[in-house]
């Protein structure tokens, strides 16, 4: 008999050093000293990597506030939020939950600490904010500086700016790949990566990861842009004209003649200030054996039809009315607009995320 109750005491003390090496303590405070009696939500993923789901409250006793609970899937993407947003915290932090004591400051800068993955995403983020910061002060600089030499100097340095950041965020990114918030942010800021720095990091994801929405339609983004690099044969798009009729990108791809795709929506601010360029292209170019193909991305057929009027376009359009769900913007894997694909005659991509500047050079180079 005593060697049964040692060998159960056995097993509750090895059940007891497992909770403890799981537990985790997350010591929260609010430097705005009029939160007392706020709720703060812990909240999860949800599977589809989109939504939040609470799983845990703490109400703010002068200005501090405290989770506990098991990590038992090691080291998990989580949100705090307040209740009742303020001035200082009107949105969600992210916080990743693993062993250990999490310390954790909300303000207008909110600060994660004390534990391995939120000292590195908490170093990570401050590169960020950093970056944030540069940019913000590029573009004042850009406001006050109007002249060409200027602009292109400014220019010069926020490009430079953005391939820092890129690395910066490639770097952490691959570091971090085999935990949840290492997939996360690649899912978050895929777009700063490159075709070939996507298909190698998406191939290190956890298969358990690969399974949520949010991972689908990334691996659906990498599948559309391999299909239609460089120096492939376009991809094929139908769609509406604005006047209702049946068309396609095949009309005019591969038909002799240089076809300038260009994805915009009427509602694009920065599609808008290219247009000028397109006109100005399509006016001296149309009878040259080039042609411009428009894919939009609006939400009404009459927001599309009055942007058209509005930008003096006189060059052939398509869509589908879907905006950011439109499949023929998801066929090219495009994500953010204005985006330009250049064709060659035989309707072979030549070049692919030029602006109308660089699309007006190009076009010169070919046809002069």
């Amino acid at each position: 008999m005593k060697k049964v109750i040692l060998f159960f005491s056995a097993i509750m003390m090895l059940f007891a050093s497992c909770a403890e090496k799981e537990e985790f303590t997350i010591k929260g405070k609010l430097v705005d000293p009029e939160n007392d009696n706020n709720i703060v939500y812990l909240k999860v993923l949800g599977d589809n990597w989109n939504d939040l789901v609470t799983i845990d409250t703490a109400t703010v006793a002068n200005g501090i506030f405290e989770f506990k609970g098991l990590a038992k899937e090691g080291p998990t993407v989580h949100y705090l939020e307040l209740a009742e947003p303020t001035n200082k915290v009107n949105r969600a932090t992210l916080l990743i939950v693993e062993p250990g004591q999490i310390e954790v400051t909300l303000d207008s800068t909110s600060t994660i600490k004390g534990t391995p993955s939120n000292d590195a995403y908490q170093a990570y983020n401050d590169k960020m904010n950093a970056f944030e910061a540069d940019f913000s002060t590029l573009f004042q600089k850009g406001k006050e500086d109007t002249t060409k030499v200027g602009r292109e100097a400014i220019k010069k340095q926020f490009d430079e700016k953005e391939k820092e950041q890129s690395t910066a965020i490639y770097d952490y990114v691959k570091a971090n790949i085999q935990n949840q918030i290492g997939a996360y942010v690649f899912a978050s800021r895929s777009y700063v990566f490159s075709l070939d720095q996507m298909k190698e990091i998406f191939a290190w994801v956890k298969p358990e990861y690969k399974t949520n929405q949010r991972m689908q339609k990334l691996e659906a983004r990498i599948q559309a842009l391999d299909a239609t690099s460089v120096g492939k044969a376009f991809v094929d798009l139908k769609g509406k004209t604005p006047e209702g009729k049946d068309d396609a990108l095949a009309n005019y791809a591969g038909k002799g003649k240089y076809v300038l795709i260009d994805f915009w929506a009427s509602w694009c601010p920065p599609c808008r200030a290219e247009m000028p360029k397109l006109v100005e292209l399509y006016k001296q170019y149309k009878d040259k054996d080039f042609e411009i193909v428009g894919i939009s991305l609006d939400r009404t057929n009459d927001a599309w039809v009055k942007g058209i009027k509005d930008l003096s376009i006189t060059w052939p359009q398509i869509s589908d009315i879907k905006f950011w769900d439109s499949e023929l913007a998801a066929a090219y894997g495009v994500n953010s607009i204005p985006h330009l694909v250049l064709l060659d005659k035989d309707g072979k991509i030549l070049a692919r995320g030029l602006s109308a500047e660089d699309a007006t050079t190009k076009v010169t180079e070919l046809l002069k």
